[in-house]
């Protein structure tokens, strides 16, 4: 479950993060908006997997760190680990609160167009330059602890020949 979890919280971040900056670069209209959607839906999405994935952590046993490994590699694990999750759950608050304090007013978050539900939040320009600045410093740190994970991973697998990556791959031994 939590390699499932693992990968596919992974392509729907890299997806977002794809997303959000395609977005960020393109003229206002129905194609910005259309883009926005479903960077926001997917978002939807994570937040779920996250959810059920920090609950699957908290209620299951971790595999035990390689042995000979360093402490300080350990220790830099869980850092970069835990700061994943609080990281991505921030921005998985921040980006529908941007959305719900914007401009349009009504705190509406779509889901695909498939249904819609609003956060409880009033609308202001305060709020939502507020809530969008988080969204966009926290995307940062995302993407830094992000390249730190794979490099650690990758690090792990080539250098140290350890089966750290193997074991959170699905379907190679």
């Amino acid at each position: 479950m939590a390699k499932w979890l693992h990968w596919l919280i992974a392509a729907g971040i890299f997806a977002m993060i794809y997303l959000g900056l395609e977005q960020a670069g393109m003229e206002g209209g129905p194609e910005k908006l259309a883009v926005r959607a479903t960077h926001s839906s997917i978002g939807l999405i994570v937040f779920v997997l996250m959810t059920a994935r920090l609950v699957w952590r908290l209620t299951n046993e971790v595999p035990a760190h390689p042995d000979g490994m360093p402490g300080w590699q350990r220790f830099s694990a869980g850092v970069v680990h835990w700061g994943l999750y609080a990281a991505v759950f921030v921005q998985l608050v921040a980006g529908p609160l941007t959305t719900a304090t914007g401009p349009r007013g009504d705190g509406l978050i779509s889901f695909f167009n498939l249904f819609s539900f609003s956060l409880p939040v009033t609308a202001s320009a305060e709020r939502h330059s507020f809530w969008e600045e988080i969204h966009v410093f926290t995307w940062k740190i995302v993407a830094v602890l992000l390249i730190v994970h794979v490099l650690g991973a990758l690090y792990n697998h080539f250098v140290v020949k350890n089966d750290v990556l193997r074991r959170m791959s699905v379907g190679l031994k």
